[in-house]
């Protein structure tokens, strides 16, 4: 299994309208090996609040593949043109990959 974490630094506030943007999906449900996403939302801090999607892989090839994809490219589009009305929200933003070696699950 493969995890990636896209760690969001949003403006304090923001959160429910960034996270919004991912209710629904378009597109990566549909790729090869994908397994879930989640949306975590921390208001924990004082100074801005951290949404992070994590998404969950059967392989790391998969997730690369759905970076590479169209419908990657058709989501991100706005971003990448500068028209996303999320994206002002965001004031920095990291992504992590991770190999699972152990997973508990409740039986």
């Amino acid at each position: 299994m493969w995890i990636v974490m896209n760690q969001l630094r949003v403006q304090n506030g923001k959160a429910d309208q960034v996270a919004a943007r991912f209710q629904t999906t378009k597109g990566i449900e549909q790729m090869e090996g994908f397994v879930r996403m989640q949306v975590l939302v921390d208001l924990s801090q004082d100074e801005h609040d951290i949404v992070t999607i994590m998404t969950t892989w059967d392989k790391q090839e998969h997730f690369h593949a759905w970076q590479a994809s169209q419908a990657y490219k058709g989501v991100h589009k706005k971003r990448d043109e500068g028209t996303s009305e999320v994206k002002p929200l965001v004031l920095s933003n990291a992504v992590t990959e991770y190999a699972v070696v152990a997973d508990h699950t409740h039986a």
